[in-house]
């Protein structure tokens, strides 16, 4: 019979008193408030079955009507969860790094820190899941820096067909930078997913980082942001770029499935260029990596190709545009780089 590992299990009352939890809040002024209401209450409502009350900090990311709204909700809910109200919009990332900080500072016995968007897609729930996971890896491995990546079934259901596409893209490239370059360095990349075949699901905001890795990735201030402004890397980087810094430290990757919406109820996406975006993360990725434009594109042209988004011809168009984009922002910022090659043109038949 198969020998099962307890290592590293925590009971609810122990989970309870290592766990803190940041939620950076943000809605679009097109979600009214009993939206916008109802979907903190989905994120919050539970969580102190799970946690510590005093050790949730919900950050509305300048944005005075959730504030408002979230103060008047959080009594409703418990005695202790705290409202830190950023008084100008940083990105999410900005908004992380204020409740990072402030809960560190005051929760010296936290050594996990989940993060949850207030949009009620993270449920509280799946929290002791994630947060297990990394106790049990941390121990087994004896290793202090786990970040734990909640991941969803399916990207292109929740988010729509091209973010989906786009993002699943974005991962696959992000995960073939990292391995070459701690390859170039006699390093392998330490990530772990749950499927064969699956794609690290980088991009999903349903995180888990030890303390340790919390206090060095998403409290600091950033090392590198390349191309990008200040405020754009704290807009477009929560995700990737955390996950990058992280992997360059030596820290251990694992994914953990947690159930995600079947299309969301509201999102911000929608008011990013999708080009752009997805174009600066790649840049940021291969700029950060200190990575060629050759080979940048030859990342990019290994797993684009098989991406459905090229069976229609806007799809084929966002994809070209998105590599053009990425490209000649790393070329700015090599400065003194070759133009980058074409894509290949593949045989008009599967």
């Amino acid at each position: 019979m198969h020998e099962v590992n307890m290592h590293g299990w925590l009971d609810g009352e122990a989970l309870a008193e290592v766990t803190g939890v940041v939620v950076p809040a943000y809605f679009s002024a097109r979600t009214d408030d009993e939206t916008v209401t109802q979907l903190l209450h989905m994120t919050l409502a539970d969580l102190p079955r799970v946690v510590t009350p005093n050790a949730v900090v919900l950050v509305t990311d300048g944005d005075d009507r959730t504030a408002r709204l979230a103060e008047a909700l959080l009594p409703r809910l418990a005695q202790g969860m705290r409202l830190l109200r950023l008084p100008e919009n940083q990105g999410k990332l900005g908004a992380m790094r204020a409740g990072t900080r402030a809960l560190l500072d005051a929760h010296s016995q936290v050594r996990y820190l989940a993060y949850l968007d207030g949009d009620g897609d993270h449920m509280a729930a799946v929290v002791p899941r994630l947060v297990r996971t990394a106790a049990h890896v941390a121990q087994a491995r004896g290793v202090a820096d786990v970040l734990v990546i909640g991941s969803r079934a399916s990207r292109t259901r929740p988010m729509g067909w091209l973010r989906g596409e786009l993002e699943e893209l974005l991962d696959q490239v992000t995960v073939d930078a990292l391995t070459y370059t701690l390859a170039r360095q006699e390093r392998v990349l330490d990530v772990s997913c749950l499927l064969p075949g699956r794609v690290c699901d980088i991009s999903s905001g349903f995180k888990v980082y030890s303390r340790s890795l919390a206090t060095s990735v998403v409290a600091a201030e950033p090392q590198f942001t390349g191309t990008l402004s200040r405020s754009d890397y704290d807009h477009y980087g929560p995700e990737t770029m955390c996950v990058v810094e992280a992997a360059l430290m030596g820290a251990t990757l694992i994914e953990a499935q947690r159930p995600t919406w079947d299309g969301q109820p509201t999102t911000a996406f929608g008011e990013f260029r999708v080009v752009a975006l997805y174009g600066e993360l790649l840049a940021w990725v291969w700029q950060r990596l200190d990575i060629s434009v050759e080979n940048a594109a030859a990342m990019f042209d290994n797993r684009a190709p098989a991406r459905e988004l090229r069976t229609t011809g806007d799809g084929t168009q966002a994809l070209g545009q998105v590599r053009q984009y990425a490209l000649e922002r790393l070329q700015a910022w090599r400065k003194d780089a070759a133009d980058a090659p074409k894509s290949l043109s593949l045989p008009p038949f599967f």
